[in-house]
């Protein structure tokens, strides 16, 4: 007797209903196709007499990707809390499209009991074999539509980038209309600004900051930081150009060029090339120093005595430089010499040296680029294109595409380093003239800027011992490491 009175209690208890609902692209932001969902996922309820106990709602998120989905989180802690009976969704692919998590959706459902219900493929019994195999298929199913979706969508990607099209999406390019053909010039000219002071030398988060005091954002209304900046300067898009990033390299700063652009370019190729080599690489200086330099010489001064770099710091007893010698270093920590008085003199040794016409010369002469490292990182990439290409359309094995793309990545990447090395002079311009005339152009940039003018003319300076002790300052411990 006992026992049916608790299966009729069973048969009568209301199912406490949870309603998920989910849309992988809302473009309009509105959410009305999480609500149509909805909709229909409440009138199941209505019509079966389930209770909802709540909506969990993941807008704008695929579950394909692999992203975070909160409410998704959410609904599977209830689920183990024991607070649910019966899950109510669309589709199953709603739910969905990865067999592994499947696999965890059939295991909490079979601990813990809980029904799953569908507006448009009924009840799924993952109780049951055969429910559990027809939940495998769908799950099966709508995979294999997510993956045609997205080489479809990668497809099209590419075949716009080799057209030069504009790709639709996000926010308005910075120094672009809203159309992305058109120059914003306002805009353009500080593209041209930021690229003229970091290849000058100056560090992208020096720029950054000047951008900051003077109130210039991006167009989505955020200040500038270093690695926004240097992904926009190593974008060939500012120099007119198509570039595309295929399968795993799409998070990559810079891509394959393609084709030049439908629009205009704001800089020129050289200068976009020049960027993409020093900035589009990992390991180098511009990047890893992405907070910049406090002090003028810290890194450029070594230790004479143990060739550690020099560091600065502001005390008490005043700004100083230093060996460090710091616990598990090679430094020594036994040279100290005041800032202040360095840094005068060092300026005045560099800015004597520019004074010179011959040692002009000899910097020009170093700096020139051989014009046919360029002409085959360009054609490179676009070699690169082209194999990415006929891979696609099956004129070539993987094994040749993979043969054929390591040697040319090698080859690109060899010459990228060679234009990466190749010393600025951007830093120099304006200071012409005797030292004299110079002086005020020195006086007038900032400390990253005259950083730039010391590397532009030496690679380090070596700090020997001081003659003698005491605070009368040595000119001749310094030993700089001319360029040329």
């Amino acid at each position: 007797m006992g026992t049916v009175r608790a299966l009729r209690a069973t048969q009568e208890r209301v199912l406490r209903a949870a309603i998920y609902v989910r849309i992988s692209q809302d473009r309009a932001g509105e959410g009305h196709g999480v609500a149509r969902q909805t909709e229909d996922c409440q009138a199941l309820c209505d019509r079966r007499g389930w209770t909802v106990i709540d909506v969990y709602s993941d807008n704008d998120l695929g579950a394909y990707v692999g992203k975070p989905r909160p409410a998704w989180e959410r609904l599977i802690g209830d689920i183990e809390a024991g607070h649910v009976d019966v899950v109510v969704c669309w589709h199953p692919d709603r739910l969905t499209r990865q067999p592994m998590e499947l696999e965890k959706i059939i295991n909490l459902v079979e601990r813990k009991g809980v029904d799953l219900a569908t507006v448009t493929a009924g009840e799924v019994d993952l109780s049951t074999a055969t429910g559990r195999a027809a939940a495998r298929i769908v799950g099966a199913m709508a995979r294999h539509e997510s993956e045609q979706k997205a080489e479809r969508l990668r497809r099209q990607k590419q075949q716009a980038a080799e057209k030069g099209l504009v790709s639709g999406g996000g926010h308005r390019a910075f120094g672009y209309e809203r159309d992305g053909l058109t120059i914003r010039e306002p805009e353009a000219e500080l593209i041209r600004e930021a690229a003229d002071r970091v290849l000058a030398g100056e560090t992208i988060a020096s720029v950054c900051r000047d951008f900051e005091a003077r109130d210039i954002r991006t167009t989505a209304g955020n200040w500038w930081k270093p690695l926004t900046l240097r992904q926009m300067l190593c974008s060939a898009r500012i120099s007119g150009r198509r570039e595309h990033r295929p399968g795993k390299s799409s998070t990559a700063i810079i891509g394959e060029i393609v084709a030049d652009a439908v629009w205009p370019g704001i800089i020129s190729t050289e200068d976009s090339d020049e960027l993409r080599a020093q900035l589009g690489r990992t390991g180098t200086g511009r990047i890893t120093g992405a907070t910049g330099r406090v002090y003028l010489l810290s890194g450029i001064l070594r230790c004479g005595i143990c060739t550690g770099r020099i560091s600065g710091h502001n005390t008490g007893r005043g700004r100083r430089y230093y060996c460090p010698g710091a616990p598990g270093s090679t430094s020594c920590g036994r040279l100290t010499m005041g800032m202040d008085r360095t840094d005068i003199h060092i300026r005045d040794t560099v800015l004597l040296a520019l004074d010179s016409p011959d040692f002009r010369e000899r910097l020009h002469r170093r700096a020139k680029v051989d014009p046919a490292i360029r002409t085959s990182v360009k054609n490179d990439e676009r070699l690169l294109s082209e194999l990415d290409e006929d891979r696609t359309a099956g004129r070539i094995s993987r094994a040749r595409w993979l043969q054929m793309s390591d040697t040319v990545n090698a080859r690109l990447e060899t010459n990228r380093r060679k234009l990466a090395a190749v010393p600025s002079l951007r830093a120099l311009e304006g200071l012409d003239g005797s030292y004299e005339e110079m002086l005020p152009v020195w006086e007038a940039r900032n400390i990253s800027q005259r950083r730039a003018i010391v590397t532009a003319c030496v690679s380090h300076i070596i700090v020997n011992r001081a003659a003698r002790r005491g605070p009368v300052f040595d000119p001749d411990r310094f030993d700089p490491q001319w360029l040329v």
